[in-house]
């Protein structure tokens, strides 16, 4: 610990009030490494504390105990060239993510980013480099702290949609970079429980086995459709989020009855509207039924596009609009299902 004017200066805190804040971040900070099960570093945990010591009170106040100490314990594995394993990188994850981003805050394209990194962390760790592994830590907290309060360590505005473009930016920037600790700057703490990391550890568990159980079939459905090989089609699903897996599955799924739609729409519009609300159940207006058509003559277009991430988002929202149009089209003839009809099947 340094000297009381240092403290007062870096602070603005008495030295009995540093000490106790101090008390308390190295309480957080031994509960992390034990939820992480790293606590037998002992140069990780050195390092650390140290980093703690160095917090200014604006740190403190602004990023809460747990994002700091996380922090701090990134920092620590990039100043001493640390690489966690695989299963050590996926508890840092839920770690960071259940004590930072409160479950009834969540939402589904938050989930959507959070499963998608830990499938990454599945499919692609083992084989990064050291210098992406050694900076997977910090790279969590920087995701984590945009998720939880849109703004990295550095302080900089992160929109939602840009999350997996900044997080694959990273990775690809750590494989090149000199490994230089970084100064924590910025996000808010809520309680870590035993009760939240587990929710997060079954619903990653079961969306990663609902995942890998359909890939194989997805694959074989797509290569007919595409044409293209097993191989691209596994790297291309890879890359998607899982939303946008999903919405592959469902059209995979249905793809006969898409096909049957199609042949109606060039034989007989009239047709098509009789057979498409026969089997809905219900009537469609003009505009919903012009749609629905334009949507199924554009699919094989629009699987393509998907798989090559063609769609990027646009404006503030981060909504692609030709896209969100033909999901449009495509929930109303019931050949994906709708978010919320897919949130009230759980």
């Amino acid at each position: 610990m340094k000297n009381k004017s240092r403290k007062d200066e870096t602070t603005s805190l008495p030295l009995s009030e540093y000490e106790e804040v101090m008390k308390r971040l190295k309480e957080a900070l031994a509960r992390c490494l034990q939820m992480l099960k790293i606590g037998h570093y002992k140069d990780m945990s050195e390092r650390a504390l140290r980093h703690l010591e160095n917090a200014s009170l604006d740190q403190i106040k602004t990023f809460g105990d747990w994002i700091l100490c996380l922090s701090a314990i990134a920092d620590s594995c990039l100043a001493n060239k640390h690489i966690l394993s695989q299963s050590e990188t996926y508890d840092f994850l839920t770690v960071a993510v259940a004590t930072n981003i409160e479950e009834k805050t969540r939402s589904k394209a938050i989930d959507d980013i959070i499963f998608r990194i830990y499938r990454d962390i599945m499919a692609n760790y083992e084989s990064s480099n050291d210098k992406i592994k050694i900076a997977y830590p910090n790279i969590i907290v920087d995701v984590v702290a945009i998720l939880a309060k849109g703004i990295n360590i550095e302080g900089k505005k992160i929109a939602p949609f840009q999350v997996e473009l900044y997080y694959q930016k990273r990775k690809a920037n750590a494989g090149t970079s000199s490994l230089v600790p970084k100064a924590v700057t910025t996000t808010a703490s809520t309680s870590a429980t035993a009760a939240s990391i587990a929710t997060i550890e079954k619903r990653k568990k079961e969306e990663l086995h609902v995942i890998e159980a359909d890939k194989e079939k997805i694959i074989e459905s797509l290569n007919k459709i595409t044409g293209r090989s097993k191989k691209e089609l596994e790297l291309s699903l890879s890359k998607l989020q899982m939303i946008d897996i999903k919405r592959l599955r469902h059209l995979c799924e249905n793809y006969g009855k898409l096909q049957k739609y199609c042949e109606l729409i060039h034989g007989s519009e009239e047709r098509f509207r009789v057979e498409l609300q026969k089997d809905i159940g219900r009537k469609l207006s003009q505009h919903q039924l012009q749609r629905a058509a334009n949507s199924i003559k554009q699919a094989k277009v629009y699987i393509e596009n998907v798989l090559d991430g063609k769609f990027e988002p646009h404006g503030s929202y981060g909504i692609n609009h030709v896209k969100h149009n033909l999901e449009y089209g495509y929930q109303l003839t019931g050949l994906i299902q709708s978010k919320r009809r897919s949130s009230h099947k759980r």
